[in-house]
């Protein structure tokens, strides 16, 4: 996986904190995810997907015929 220079300073960031540190940090990820994951859960979440038609061709493999071999 390729990362970015910022990616990278990052990361190297990241590893630098102190165990409290990582944790706070990490605390407030999940307060912001959980923030904008309600925030989307609120909105209609069909907007963003397209409905499938049902298919009607004939499915040969399906039918319920015995299978008659020689």
């Amino acid at each position: 996986m390729d990362l970015t220079l910022d990616e990278q300073k990052l990361l190297a960031d990241f590893r630098r904190l102190t165990p409290v540190g990582k944790n706070e940090l990490l605390e407030y990820a999940v307060f912001l995810a959980r923030k904008t994951g309600s925030a989307s859960a609120a909105a209609d979440t069909t907007a963003t997907q397209c409905r499938l038609e049902p298919s009607h061709e004939a499915r040969p493999e399906l039918a319920k015929e015995p299978i008659f071999t020689e």
